[in-house]
């Protein structure tokens, strides 16, 4: 029998990794977003195939919010799967707040989100909304969802956002935007990385039924 200290010892470690696990987004509903790392997930370690910066502005009634996203895309090294990160860095002399990071068209066979904490960034997402249908592919990633939990000010960081995907093909099929903490102000859509839609496998599939239905028709005919 192990001693009751190393047992409490155990099940800390076994708690501490489940919370840092990316988390499975429920539809229509928030979820809290804890923060990972790779030691605690080591098939976010991986090869950047993508690395580019966007530049936003938008308007919030006092003056211009500004700064620059940048969207990374990740095969793991472990599996061989892609996973879509995001980051946000607030101009110093931006006029206001940023309440929330916003993806549109995201299709992926899975949405599991979370952040990075052992990456750059100063300021992280406490919470994720996805949207069901019609909206299928719409998620956001929310500062200062609970109260006390810090808004990205002007001058600030996000971590890296990401979701973890099965996904083997990309494309940039996906948008999204920025908006105050109010979501009355908003940037316009940008375009972004997303899974290809359909994955080639899908396409495989498809043209084996395709081919089946061929074979059917033609021994009816016979």
């Amino acid at each position: 029998m192990k001693p009751l200290p190393r047992l409490l010892a155990m099940a800390a470690v076994l708690a501490a990794t489940q919370s840092a696990m990316a988390v499975t987004l429920p539809i229509n509903s928030y979820a809290a977003l804890p923060g990972t790392t790779v030691a605690a997930e080591p098939q976010l370690a991986g090869v950047v195939l993508e690395d580019q910066v966007q530049a936003f502005s938008f308007n919030n009634g006092s003056g211009i919010v500004s700064g620059t996203v940048q969207s990374r895309v990740v095969r793991s090294s472990v599996d061989g799967t892609l996973d879509f990160y995001w980051r946000v860095i607030s101009d110093r002399s931006s006029a206001g707040d940023i309440g929330s990071f916003r993806l549109g068209n995201f299709v992926a066979p899975e949405y599991k989100a979370n952040w990075r904490s052992d990456g750059l960034g100063n300021v992280a997402p406490d919470a994720a909304y996805r949207f069901g249908a019609p909206y299928v592919g719409y998620v956001n990633y929310i500062f200062g969802h609970t109260q006390g939990d810090p808004y990205l000010t002007p001058g600030s960081e996000s971590y890296f956002m990401f979701l973890d995907t099965s996904a083997t093909s990309y494309a940039k099929t996906a948008l999204y935007d920025l908006t105050d903490p109010g979501q009355g102000h908003i940037t316009t859509g940008y375009a972004t990385f997303a899974p290809a839609v359909p994955e080639p496998s899908t396409y495989a599939m498809l043209l084996l039924g395709l081919a089946g239905v061929g074979m059917a028709a033609a021994r009816r005919r016979g």
